[in-house]
């Protein structure tokens, strides 16, 4: 027969009682643990999933930087008007005489939102501030594309000329007959075609992508809760590139 033991409160125990009450204890020390474990590991994936969030706000922030400042140079360019004597001939107010290719263009994939970037805006809820920044990425990609598709035409046109026949303040001279003159027309007329669609796209760019810049940092700012995002300036006619970012 066990020996009862008598506890505080004069509460009677078996002495076969003491093992389930250990039992029961060492169970809910277990739940305790078990709750306090995934609390905490739950705290940190949020707090992980804050951190990614973050770095993909401030990438962002590079993309429409990268986006606003190669629009403005390629606008510019095609925008300059270049020193030199007046051109004469009946083709002289065609644009496509007076832009140069523009160098050093380079395609970047890269550009594009990846799947962070989108899932915090879509968190965000800046669903349309998402749809407008991957339209400018997008058109300023063709953009590029297409000028580089501007530099092959431009100097299979001039392959298409007979030689200068002098040089004038860095220009050539070239003289054509008539003849030569309508054989070229149907090629330079598609080239200027092309110089008139990418300096609209990039006047449009530039709109577009000037919004975006002006609500880059109220959109990150609201989501987060803090002013720890940089400022995307508007460039203007005087601004140079590195003049486009502050904080």
């Amino acid at each position: 027969m066990q020996n009862p033991y008598t506890l505080f409160g004069g509460i009677t125990l078996e002495s076969g009682s003491w093992a389930d009450w250990f039992s029961g204890i060492m169970s809910f020390a277990a739940v305790v643990t078990a709750l306090t474990g995934y609390w905490w590991s739950e705290r940190l994936r949020k707090a992980d999933k804050r951190d990614r969030e973050r770095q993909a706000g401030k990438q962002i922030a590079v993309k429409i930087f990268q986006v606003l400042n190669g629009t403005d140079d390629i606008r510019r360019h095609l925008n300059a008007e270049y020193t030199g004597p007046p051109l004469e001939g009946v083709d002289a107010h065609q644009r496509w005489r007076q832009v140069h290719p523009l160098v050093g263009l380079s395609f970047d994939p890269a550009l594009q939102l990846d799947g962070a970037e989108q899932a915090m805006l879509i968190d965000a809820k800046a669903h349309q501030f998402m749809m407008e920044l991957m339209l400018v990425i997008s058109r300023y990609q063709s953009i590029v594309l297409t000028m580089k598709e501007y530099a092959i035409r431009y100097d299979s046109l001039y392959q298409l000329m007979p030689a200068p026949v002098e040089w004038a303040d860095g220009r050539a001279v070239h003289r054509l007959s008539e003849e030569q003159r309508m054989r070229m027309l149907p090629y330079s007329t598609a080239l200027e075609g092309l110089i008139s669609s990418v300096k609209n796209m990039a006047d449009e760019n530039m709109d577009k992508c000037t919004k975006l810049a002006q609500q880059y940092n109220p959109t990150m700012s609201g989501y987060f809760g803090d002013n720890n995002f940089p400022k995307l300036l508007v460039p203007n006619a005087d601004a140079t590139p590195e003049q486009t970012l502050g904080n």
